[in-house]
This record gives structure tokens, sequence and C-alpha cells, in this order.
């Protein structure tokens, strides 16, 4: 299970660090939209900083749950959840590849709406969900869910005509940064419930075998 204390640790330190560094740019004029643009759109050093770190937290899900499924397979092969945390790599290995290859924005320079594209991701969410629903419920799923609602909410706030370009985006680039946040929590809070159940219930057989 989660430990939110850990959790409310993790995102107030990520809003504080925002804050700071959206603070010293202002100071220096830096343009505050370039911590969340990609490094290769770049105009200043540190520019994408917190475009990365949201990447590097979704590879960090990918891989913690990739390993976790890995190990599993060899502590306890025929547990049922060795299948849902694969799949759940492969779903956040989704988003990953639209944020490192950028697919939202090509399908709309080839005329695909965003909003049809949000629906796309809407929709693979909701499949994941339900296909998972009574793994999901056995674990700390407020904390995915949050993940997920505020990446939709990054979607959104980027369609709006928000003139504000400090606001603008903040308003984008913090929901998407804390949604990287709890829903790398969560799987690592899933992994490691799981690898501790696993290495558990092998120890408790060898016992039970050797009596």
């Amino acid at each position: 299970m989660a430990d939110y204390r850990t959790v409310f640790l993790f995102n107030s330190l990520t809003l504080l660090l925002v804050g700071l560094v959206t603070l010293c740019l202002s100071l220096f004029g830096s343009s505050v939209k370039g911590l969340f643009l990609p490094p290769c759109l770049a105009t200043y050093p540190g520019a994408g900083f917190f475009f990365l770190a949201f990447q590097m937290l979704f590879y960090l899900s990918v891989m913690v749950c990739i390993f976790t499924f890995g190990l599993l397979k060899i502590i306890q092969p025929d547990r049922p959840e060795n299948r849902f945390i694969l799949y759940s790599a492969l779903f956040v290995g989704c988003f990953l590849f639209n944020e490192i290859f950028r697919t939202h924005i090509h399908l709309g320079r080839a005329g695909f709406p965003k909003v049809t594209i949000v629906i796309f991701y809407a929709v693979l969410a909701i499949a994941y969900g339900l296909t998972f629903r009574r793994q999901i419920k056995s674990t700390s799923y407020p904390l995915l869910l949050s993940g997920v609602c505020l990446l939709f909410v990054a979607f959104f706030a980027e369609t709006l005509p928000v003139q504000n370009e400090i606001f603008a985006s903040l308003l984008e680039g913090v929901p998407k940064l804390l949604s990287g946040v709890n829903i790398a929590l969560y799987f690592w809070f899933l992994c490691q419930g799981a690898i501790v159940s696993a290495i558990d219930f092998s120890q408790s057989n060898k016992i039970g075998s050797s009596q």
C-alpha cells in the first residue's frame, strides 16, 4: 500500500521546486515556458528541465514494472498479478512513446484534432482500467487515478487560449509533472508490495516443504 505521507512530501517538493525555479527565471528575465519545452527547443541553459523530469518519471515507471515482472516470473511465475504488471508497463509505455516522439503534434499537423488524440488515450486508459479493475481495486488506485486525471488536465490546458505565457506554461506543465510523480509513486509502491508478497510466499513454501 502507498505511504501517503511520502506522496504528499514528493508532491510538495515538486511544487516548491517549480515555484523556486519560476521565481529565479522571472528575476533574470528568462522564459518560464522553456522549462516545459523539449530540449531541442531550448533557448537557454537548463531549458527543458521539467520536460525531461516528466519523461524520466515515466521511464522509471516502465523500468520498475518490467524489472518486477522479470523478478516475479522467477520467484512466483504463476502469480496472477504478473500479467497486470506487464500490461501496466505497456500502458505507461504508450504515454511515454507519445512524449518522446511527440506523436500528438505530428498527428495534429496531419489534420487530426487534438481532442481526437486525447479521446484515444482516454479510451486506452478506460480499457486498461476495466481489464484490470480487480487488481487495481486492491491497490492504492486513488494515486494512479490522480496521476491519469492530472495528465488529461495538462492535455486540455494546452488548448486553452491563455494569453499570459507564464500562467499558460504552468497550467499545462505543473499538472503534467505532478502526474508523472504520482504515477511513478503508484507503480513503485505496487511493485514493491508485489515483490515482498512473492518473497514471503516463496519463503513460507520452503518452510512448509521442509517440515
